[in-house]
């Protein structure tokens, strides 16, 4: 596009920037010269109405404009039209726009290398160290010589060892020494069988009194409350014995206690008179005496005072055959065959008695060396007598 072209453009452009009051002169000229001009009033609306949708177009695809087109794709120059439709191009050139620096091509990888290289700071060399100087050397002492210097001399005698190592080893050969004695004692010393342990030993049964009169034999018996004492004495008179012999009979009444005199009375159920009782001891000795016809019980008991006993026996004589019923072990004694007692002398000795239905059952007492015998037959009397004399 030629200058006149490019200036008609400019001349257009201005033209439209101008209102329109301004390009086109008022109808009315009457009009006063200080009234304000009548300004129009502009909106988006119109002004996309005057460029048209073919402008827009052009645009969108990237084509000239006609402004464009008639101003050589310069912009900003205006070009004004006449109603003649001459052109004047009364706008001088424009001024030469400022043209962009050219770019410069990339540097090559030494110039890049070579400009770090100019760009390093300067940096002051290190000061060299002063040079140091010699010292003075000083004179070394003198070496002493040979003779003076006294070298130890090396002894060969053999460490000796500590205090404590000492005892040790003489405790470990003590050991060994007592170790050794021991294990040959074991193997050599004649075995011997060890002794039993000894086992506890029952109970031990007291021992009764001395026998008032020489026995065959003694048997312990201990009363419970199951049997009674003349149940016991009948079963203890059925076993065996020999002929003429006596076995006494101790009666415990716990373990290590035997029943008194008084307490065999009572067990026996006898009733005795306390006046009786009074002049008796406590140590006495039952019998069982056996003979061809049976067994018979007796007693033999220790006397404090003779005399004053025999008259107590007298008054007890009217009820002595009954409160004595139960001293009959073995055979019933029955109804007395006389009413009274009556005298008999053996070796010496009196006795009172009372005959039986049976001749061999008797009921008779006698009180010879302070010894009371109440016997339930003639021969038990006799044999016991004959004890206590020692004949």
């Amino acid at each position: 596009m030629d200058q006149g072209s490019y200036n008609l453009k400019a001349i257009k452009d201005i033209e439209k920037a101008l209102p329109k009051n301004l390009s086109n002169p008022p109808e009315d000229s009457t009009r006063p010269i200080n009234a304000l001009p009548d300004y129009e009033v502009r909106t988006m609306k119109d002004d996309l109405a005057e460029l048209g949708l073919t402008k827009l177009e052009r645009e969108a695809k990237g084509m000239p404009t006609e402004e464009e087109f008639e101003t050589g794709g310069k912009p900003g120059v205006p070009i004004i039209k006449h109603a003649e439709g001459e052109i004047k191009r009364e706008i001088p050139a424009p001024e030469a726009l400022p043209t962009a620096p050219k770019k410069s091509a990339l540097p090559s990888t030494e110039e890049l290398v070579s400009e770090k290289e100019e760009e390093m700071p300067f940096v002051r060399p290190r000061p060299e160290p002063a040079p140091k100087t010699m010292p003075e050397i000083e004179e070394a002492p003198p070496v002493p010589e040979t003779e003076k210097l006294k070298i130890p001399e090396v002894s060969y005698a053999p460490a000796t060892p500590s205090h404590k190592k000492r005892i040790l080893l003489l405790i470990i050969a003590a050991i060994i020494v007592i170790g050794g004695f021991g294990v040959g004692a074991f193997f050599l010393w004649p075995k011997t069988t060890p002794e039993p342990t000894p086992t506890p030993n029952p109970p031990t049964t007291p021992k009764p009194s001395t026998a008032l009169i020489s026995v065959n034999q003694t048997k312990i018996i201990t009363l419970t409350n199951e049997k009674s004492l003349f149940e016991t004495l009948k079963d203890e008179a059925k076993s065996e014995q020999t002929i003429n012999t006596f076995k006494r009979i101790a009666i415990l009444k716990n373990e290590r206690e035997f029943i008194s005199l008084n307490e065999f009375f009572q067990a026996l159920e006898i009733p005795v008179s306390p006046y009786t009782l009074g002049d008796l001891k406590t140590n006495y000795t039952l019998v069982i005496f056996s003979q061809g016809t049976g067994k018979r019980l007796g007693i033999i008991a220790e006397v404090q005072n003779p005399e004053d006993l025999k008259n107590q026996m007298r008054d007890w004589e009217q009820t002595m055959l009954d409160d004595l019923k139960n001293f009959y072990v073995s055979d019933v004694p029955g109804a007395r065959a006389n009413k009274t007692f009556l005298d008999d002398i053996y070796q010496g000795v009196a006795i009172r008695y009372v005959n039986l239905p049976y001749t061999t059952l008797t009921l008779n007492y006698t009180i010879p060396n302070n010894l009371l015998i109440v016997g339930t037959s003639k021969e038990l009397m006799y044999t016991t007598i004959d004890r206590i004399l020692g004949k």
